[in-house]
């Protein structure tokens, strides 16, 4: 590691103001630097800090040109994979959700276009909170319950949430631990709360993290198990599960990761798919950096 401690503001984990500079990228809005107390890697010294508490559309076209510049989402792939694999992949998270807690009122934190919700509503009073307004109101559009406001400005129903998720959430807060903080006092005394972010536990993060396909602009905070246990633990939750998560996608999604992550061939690998009329065919990856927790209060 190089850099100088002492210059990238405090961890959000453990509060250690001590850091040292990690790399630097293109694809991150600063450079990424890592606790020299507890090993958590952020993003210090933001440039343009593409983070969301409510509509900045600036910002949101900003984030958009950069991603758009450095080329880092194919929007015809992301955009044309069947909504049935869509949907398979948001009932696998409700199944191991299901796991822990049966039913009961759910929230979904960071909802997005309401993709999960639309599953979870078939087994929980399932609602959501999106602070983006014009992506809340396409999931209102499609009939789901999605408040357009930020998480800290909630109040828990009676008893609380029997069940929270964030599924790829925390690597965008400004403070993950804030953000933790609130969900605590969300959530009911017997509910559960279940996370999904990239981790730095990762074969190919460790051979070559500059090329690795979760530096993205408005990523700021990557954990390991280890980093996000203690973070739970902080803020008043217990670890029960962690495992490493994956999907089905078509071959051609498939390749279009292996682009992202800068990988050899992977340009040939998309023609010849096409070429040979298996683009379509589905494949289940599982990445390896990509981690699940969920976690109950205590």
């Amino acid at each position: 590691m190089r850099g100088v401690d002492g210059r990238f503001g405090r961890c959000d984990v453990c509060g250690s103001p001590r850091a040292r500079l990690f790399l630097r990228s293109p694809r991150l809005d600063g450079p990424l630097v890592r606790c020299a107390e507890c090993g958590h890697l952020f993003v210090a010294v933001r440039s343009r800090g593409f983070t969301f508490t409510g509509a900045d559309p600036a910002r949101t076209a900003a984030l958009a040109d950069r991603i758009r510049a450095l080329g880092i989402v194919d929007v015809g792939v992301e955009e044309g994979e069947a909504p049935s694999l869509r949907e398979a992949a948001q009932r696998e998270r409700l199944e191991r959700l299901l796991r822990h807690v049966s039913g009961g009122r759910l929230l979904d934190v960071g909802a997005a276009l309401g993709d999960f919700l639309a599953v979870a509503g078939e087994r929980f009073d399932a609602e959501g909170v999106e602070p983006d307004p014009a992506t809340a109101g396409q999931a209102v559009a499609r009939g789901l319950r999605v408040q357009n406001t930020a998480l800290d400005r909630l109040s828990a129903p009676p008893g609380g949430y029997r069940a929270v998720t964030m599924f790829h959430v925390l690597e965008h807060l400004d403070s993950p631990r804030a953000g933790l903080d609130v969900v605590r006092e969300l959530i009911a005394p017997d509910g559960v709360l279940m996370i999904e972010t990239p981790t730095v536990d990762s074969v190919f993060f460790r051979i070559a993290p500059g090329r690795w396909r979760q530096l993205i602009p408005d990523h700021y905070h990557f954990f390991s198990c280890a980093t996000l246990t203690r973070l739970l633990g902080d803020t008043g939750f217990t670890v029960i599960t962690h495992q490493k998560v994956g999907r089905r996608v078509s071959l051609r999604f498939a390749a279009d990761r292996w682009r992202r992550a800068g990988l050899p061939a992977a340009g040939p690998l998309r023609h010849l798919l096409t070429a040979t009329g298996t683009a379509e065919r589905t494949v289940r990856i599982v990445p390896g950096d990509i981690m699940e927790v969920t976690a109950r209060p205590r």
